[in-house]
C-alpha cells in the first residue's frame, strides 16, 4: 500500500501526451490472442516514437554529440503510462504477386506518453578506445571496449553526414553479449584470420572528415531494427542506411537505468599530396 501512495502522485505530476496511433502483428503460427498481444505492443512502440521522438530536434543531438560526447544524455525514456483501445480486429492484407492473403491483427489506441530524464545507473559504464584518433585513408581501425557490467552490446559507425553504419552485431559475429570487466576488440586477431577489417575511407570530394563511433550497451537483449542500419564491416557502402534520428527510435523505450553508452570521435585525412593511399 506505501508503495501505490507514492507511485500515484508521481504519475500525475508527470507530463503526459496523449497520441492515437496503430499497431498491428502477423498472425501465422501464433494465437489471436498473442497475435493482438504484440499489435498493441506495437502500438505502443509508436506512440512512445512519436511523442518523444518529436522533441529531440537533429540540431540538439549535433550539438549535444560535439559538445558533450554522448547522445543518450538528450534522449529521454518515453512509457506509455495508459492507453485505451479505440478499435481492432483481424484484417486480411492483399500482396501484389501473393495468392492469399496475410492476416494480420490491427488495432487503434489512445495512448498516453510520459517522459523521464532521470534514473541512469551511474555503475554501469563503458570503457571504450579506438587505436588511434588520427587516420589516414585506408589505415585499419581496432575497436577496444570493456563494460562494468554484463551487458549486450551494439557498434555503429556515424559518418559525417548523420548517416549511421552497423559494425556489430553483423553477419559473421552475431554474439553481442559481453560479462563485466570482460575486454572486447574488434577486429581480433581471429577476426582478421577470416578476413574481416576495419578499414577508414574519405569520400571522393574532401581531403578530411570527422567520423565517430557509437557503442550502445544494455542491460537486457535488445533486437534492433538491423534492416534500417547498413552493415559496413565489408566497406561496402551504398548511401542507403538510416539516420541518427531513426537510431533514437531505437533507444527512446528503453528505461535509462538500462542503458550505457561511449562514442569516440576520430579523424581521417588523405596524404599531404591530397590522393588516397
Amino acid at each position: 500500500m506505501l508503495q501505490c501512495a507514492l507511485f500515484v502522485p508521481f504519475l500525475l505530476a508527470q507530463d503526459v501526451t496523449w497520441v492515437t496511433v496503430e499497431g498491428t502483428a502477423p498472425m501465422e503460427h501464433i494465437s489471436k490472442e498473442e497475435a493482438r498481444g504484440l499489435a498493441i505492443e506495437d502500438a505502443m512502440g509508436k506512440a512512445i516514437e512519436e511523442v518523444v521522438g518529436a522533441n529531440i530536434s537533429a540540431e540538439t543531438l549535433v550539438v549535444n554529440l560535439r559538445l558533450s560526447g554522448r547522445i543518450l544524455g538528450a534522449i529521454p525514456y518515453g512509457r506509455v503510462i495508459d492507453k485505451e483501445i479505440l478499435e481492432e480486429g483481424a484484417k486480411e492484407i492483399h500482396k501484389e504477386g501473393q495468392e492469399t492473403p496475410s492476416l494480420l491483427y490491427w488495432v487503434k489506441i489512445k495512448a498516453g506518453v510520459a517522459e523521464e530524464t532521470t534514473g541512469e545507473d551511474p555503475s554501469f559504464r563503458l570503457e571504450a578506445s579506438l587505436n588511434s584518433s588520427s587516420f589516414k585513408d585506408g589505415d585499419e581501425m581496432e575497436i577496444h571496449l570493456r563494460p562494468t557490467k554484463d551487458c549486450y552490446f551494439s557498434v555503429f559507425n556515424i559518418l559525417e553526414d548523420e548517416k549511421i553504419l552497423r559494425l556489430i552485431p553483423n553477419r559473421v559475429k552475431e554474439d553481442n553479449f559481453l560479462t563485466a570487466n570482460e575486454t572486447f576488440s574488434f577486429p581480433d586477431e581471429n577476426d582478421k584470420s577470416r578476413g574481416i577489417e576495419l578499414r577508414v575511407h574519405t569520400p571522393e570530394d574532401k581531403d578530411a572528415v570527422t567520423e565517430s563511433i557509437y557503442i550502445l550497451a544494455l542491460k537486457q537483449p535488445f533486437e534492433l531494427h538491423a534492416e534500417r542500419f547498413q552493415e559496413g564491416i565489408y566497406g561496402i557502402y551504398d548511401g542507403q542506411t538510416a539516420f541518427m534520428k531513426d537510431l533514437i527510435k531505437e533507444i527512446v523505450g528503453i528505461p535509462l537505468s538500462e542503458r550505457a553508452e561511449k562514442l569516440i570521435q576520430y579523424q581521417i585525412r588523405k596524404d599531404k599530396t591530397g590522393a588516397s593511399k
